[in-house]
């Protein structure tokens, strides 16, 4: 048989192909619904039994040809670093990316997959993609611009303030001293003139 033909076979085969659950996954939240085959004797999921859940058998699976492809029947391969890239061969294998690569990475790997012919699982279109991811980068920058000047401005409207703060705290330490300098030659002169009048006193005493 064809591969087109198996992938429409295994399309139909997992239409019909029921849900396996683990034996009591609805009534224990502790279990878990992963599957696990039934070992207890005197379970009836293990025998098959009428109106019990379906245990897994023989005739689920997907053709052998074509088990692990994609819709496509090309085989996934996971793809994080450059090296990985170039050993994809386009015509029989897909790329497909984990979560934990970054968006700075991704965007290098997608454009090398496009010029390099390589379909990428994890979008549909490709380059819109890229176009989304370069406005929100270019968005993203501008935002940071814009933080960086509203910053300065900040900064610079706090060292205007601080710089008017220093030059008043001056003027009042120059008025400080001022008036200061003016009480001690106000000082000096009373003192001059309580010296002169001693002197003439003294002047007028001797003479008596």
């Amino acid at each position: 048989m064809n591969v087109e033909e198996l992938l429409k076979k295994r399309r139909l085969l997992k239409k019909k192909k029921p849900e396996f659950i683990r034996q009591d996954a609805h009534k224990k939240k502790k279990l878990g619904w992963k599957w696990r085959k039934p070992k207890g004797s005197d379970s009836k999921m293990r025998v098959s039994r009428r109106g019990y859940k379906r245990s897994v058998r023989k005739g689920w699976g997907s053709p052998v040809l074509v088990k692990g492809l994609d819709r496509s029947g090309l085989l996934p391969v996971m793809v994080s670093t450059q090296t990985q890239l170039e050993t994809i061969n386009p015509k029989t294998q897909i790329m497909v990316m984990p979560s934990s690569v970054g968006t700075k990475r991704r965007t290098e790997l997608v454009t090398q997959a496009i010029s390099k012919g390589i379909t990428v699982q994890n979008y549909k279109d490709s380059q819109k993609f890229l176009d989304e991811a370069k406005e929100n980068f270019e968005s993203r920058k501008k935002e940071r611009k814009k933080v960086k000047e509203e910053r300065d401005n900040k900064r610079e409207a706090a060292k205007k303030k601080a710089d008017k703060k220093d030059k008043k705290e001056e003027k009042k330490e120059e008025k400080k001293e001022t008036t200061e300098k003016s009480e001690e030659e106000t000082v000096t002169d009373d003192d001059k003139k309580m010296e002169e009048k001693k002197e003439q006193d003294k002047l007028l005493i001797s003479k008596q």
